[in-house]
């Protein structure tokens, strides 16, 4: 496909930034790369190490004035990506230029579907293991008929909880601006989803379409973990 925007929601990522950043500029289906920072030091890094790339049209950056915090980051930069296909991706995972390649085996002649990775692979940085914990689910379709069904799975909240999809613009018509960031801390991936499926949108899990999630101390689901766990487990999930 072309004319993909990459849209991500950052604060203090350089280190994971500096790497991808060139790729995705590099890539031919990337028309723009939008990305908000929370606290401005992303930014600054950026501006210093791209702003004279032969390529820094496709770089678009913001600077929030306050601290949103992740879902509100999330929407934000989602309304500010222009119309289209969005990969709203984690500014910490990794995307090799084999999940770009994957992309010519996608449809996108539906605007209602939504692509995931249950093949993604998790590395732990401290130890250096590499696992992969939901590939049980790959090749699932979720839509609003399977999803309380799909809640009853083990491990459904690693997956649905992971985020980084590729969908289509329309998709942040479904996110409310009535719910705050500490509503649903680092729930806000299966927040999101959830909202999504509720307004007529399915997501698809293709096999062999995979990334690498990063696990660090500077994560945030490990900095919120005990106050995320209770949403995530407090909260009545289905539709």
């Amino acid at each position: 496909m072309t004319n993909l925007t990459i849209a991500i929601p950052t604060m203090r990522r350089w280190s994971f930034l500096k790497t991808m950043i060139p790729v995705f500029l590099d890539r031919p289906e990337v028309n723009e790369v939008v990305i908000c920072d929370e606290t401005g030091e992303d930014y600054d890094e950026i501006r210093i190490a791209f702003g004279i790339h032969p390529k820094h049209e496709k770089l678009r950056l913001y600077k929030n004035e306050r601290r949103l915090g992740i879902y509100e980051n999330k929407r934000k930069v989602l309304s500010l990506c222009k119309k289209g296909w969005i990969a709203l991706l984690d500014s910490d995972n990794v995307f090799p230029d084999e999940w770009f390649d994957f992309l010519g085996e996608l449809d996108f002649t539906n605007t209602k579907r939504i692509y995931g990775s249950a093949d993604f692979k998790t590395l732990h940085t401290a130890s250096g293991k590499m696992e992969r914990p939901c590939a049980q689910f790959s090749g699932t379709v979720l839509d609003k008929s399977l999803w309380n069904s799909f809640l009853q799975n083990d491990k459904c909240f690693y997956l649905l909880n992971d985020g980084n999809w590729i969908l289509h613009s329309e998709c942040v018509q479904c996110l409310p601006d009535t719910v705050k960031s500490e509503d649903v801390l680092a729930a806000d991936a299966i927040f999101m989803l959830r909202r999504f499926v509720m307004g007529g949108y399915y997501i698809h899990y293709p096999s062999g379409f995979e990334y690498i999630h990063m696990t660090h101390a500077g994560s945030s689901w490990i900095q919120t973990e005990a106050a995320s766990l209770k949403v995530l487990l407090g909260t009545d999930w289905r539709i």
